[in-house]
């Protein structure tokens, strides 16, 4: 099942590979070499703290915005079906939006591949977030982006997760 693409990946994957930074499609494929992600919000909030507080300075922008739910990022959104129609994640469906994203074995030699140009400690630092974030519900998660990024939860739907 081949699932509609926003962007010209094409283009995208040469601007990108011009660059030599990583952009969301590695980090999502490094994200999941550490451990599995249920649920579309927070997938794009790990995401979004793995781009602000471990791989900011080699990383690209992932154009988040604020959106009801926080940061979202359309590339995000989109990153997921590319890497789901090309064979590198897995997505297992758990009912009403509910997903959990998995490597596949592609998926896993993509990531070591990827990870391979990063130094220890930022890969060591990127395992220990992703097994503190994934100690969180969806609400924790969110409590903890709000109130760090207060500027992400302008248009929230849940503003009682915001800091007073």
């Amino acid at each position: 099942m081949s699932i509609e693409l926003l962007l010209d990946w094409e283009e995208y994957k040469e601007k990108r590979s011009l660059q030599g930074k990583l952009n969301a499609l590695d980090i999502i494929l490094l994200l999941l070499a550490n451990g599995k992600t249920t649920g579309r919000t927070m997938m794009q909030k790990q995401v979004f703290l793995a781009y602000k507080e471990v791989l900011k300075d080699y990383s690209e922008d992932l154009l988040y915005h604020p959106d009801k739910y926080g940061p979202f990022s359309k590339l995000v959104e989109d990153s997921l079906k590319y890497l789901r129609n090309q064979g590198l994640i897995k997505v297992i469906n758990r009912g009403e939006g509910h997903q959990t994203y998995i490597l596949t074995e592609e998926g896993k030699r993509k990531a070591e591949e990827i990870s391979r140009k990063l130094p220890d400690e930022i890969k060591g630092a990127l395992k220990n977030q992703k097994i503190s974030w994934d100690e969180w519900d969806t609400k924790g998660i969110l409590r903890y982006v709000y109130r760090k990024y207060p500027e992400y939860a302008t248009k929230t739907k849940v503003p009682e997760l915001k800091w007073d």
